[in-house]
């Protein structure tokens, strides 16, 4: 990241192209994390002072609602009615992230990016998914149209690729003894590729807004900072990210979870409360929703629609827009769900302190590096 007052500069690692008249900024708009995206911001030359001026309000408060819907819903919505305003509120958001320096709230903001992409990639076509991910993150992917087990396969990704950019996922379904390989190349869905790319787009945007970086901002861009810093504290707490692992650590589990989690693996019928539950604490944990009801979908025969529905209306996307946590150990020991207790369940009065506290004793516990 370079450190001057340019926003394209500020925070793309681009030169500024001669020429741009083959970029469409409708594309730019909806993939902001492109190369050339990235090019035509920095082509435009703003300074931070610029942005000062009231023609750019529209800019400061789509950015601000960038970072704001993260923080509230997980997610941001599309819109591609304003495209320069799009385009240039995504390196703003990014900024006032990186300027915020919480790791949690990087964290969130980069997986809210990545699956607004997600979504915006299972409509997009089939060439211009492939494009992204050839030009974007370098993949050997191709075009398969291959039919297995009543499954069309739209890609094929070279395996190595496919490690790279899976390595990250858990489930058994990514796992390369579970896919369909031939001559090399692992046959996927459109879906599947779109999950691919998110995860790369997070990683991406991740490494962006978590460099330090200073900046005196002008009074009007302090101000929207100020709007994202009162509503990640009055969020905070609901959400439960402070002192969360950043990654999901499944040994941390409390045994109440555990129980819920066996059970659908098991294909045991679970109780509303006992799905409920998992689902809430696996989105508040910051297992991505498509993981999640993919998880569902691929140990039950939950209809996948309705499952992805209802995982998105608990994770506060659908419906009242309210993102729920997990019940109380009341409410659980109430439902049947608290089982096994150990030492820790003690202590704590929400699977939420069961987590945190085991993964602490669990990080405490792995050997330390050798310098």
């Amino acid at each position: 990241m370079r450190h001057s007052n340019a926003i394209g500069g500020n925070l793309f690692s681009t030169d500024a192209p001669e020429r741009l008249k083959d970029m469409l900024e409708r594309e730019a708009a909806k993939y902001p994390f492109l190369t050339e995206a990235a090019k035509l911001v920095d082509a435009l030359n703003l300074q931070l002072d610029d942005l000062t001026d009231p023609t750019y309000k529209k800019v400061l408060d789509r950015a601000t609602e960038r970072v704001v819907q993260a923080i509230e819903d997980g997610t941001i919505d599309e819109r591609l009615d304003d495209v320069l305003t799009e385009l240039l509120s995504f390196p703003v958001a990014v900024m006032f992230v990186t300027i915020k320096d919480e790791p949690f709230l990087s964290r969130r903001y980069a997986l809210a990016e990545a699956v607004r992409v997600y979504f915006l990639l299972q409509g997009e076509e089939r060439d211009k998914l492939a494009q992204i991910a050839r030009d974007s993150f370098g993949w050997d992917l191709k075009d398969s149209g291959e039919r297995y087990d009543g499954v069309l396969h739209d890609f094929r990704l070279h395996f190595n690729d496919y490690l790279r950019s899976s390595s990250s996922f858990h489930e058994d379904k990514w796992k390369l003894v579970n896919r369909i390989v031939k001559n090399g190349y692992v046959l996927l869905t459109q879906r599947e590729v779109a999950r691919l790319i998110q995860g790369e787009v997070e990683t991406l945007i991740k490494e962006q807004v978590s460099k330090t970086v200073k900046i005196n901002l002008p009074e009007p861009l302090q101000r929207c900072l100020e709007r994202i810093s009162k509503v990640f504290d009055e969020n905070r707490q609901r959400l439960g990210g402070e002192d969360l692992p950043s990654e999901v650590t499944n040994e941390a589990f409390p045994p109440c979870i555990r129980y819920c989690m066996e059970g659908l693996l098991a294909g045991r019928r679970a109780s509303h409360m006992e799905r409920f539950a998992l689902t809430s604490f696996l989105v508040t944990i910051g297992m991505p929703l498509n993981n999640l009801v993919d998880l569902y979908t691929s140990v039950t025969d939950f209809d996948p629609a309705m499952t992805q529905y209802q995982v998105e209306h608990i994770a506060g996307v659908r419906g009242n827009r309210t993102k729920y946590t997990p019940p109380l150990c009341d409410t659980l020991r109430t439902h049947g769900i608290c089982r096994n207790k150990d030492d820790i369940c003690e202590r704590v009065k929400h699977p939420l302190s069961y987590y945190r506290i085991k993964a602490k004793r669990l990080a405490y516990q792995r050997p330390q590096k050798q310098p």
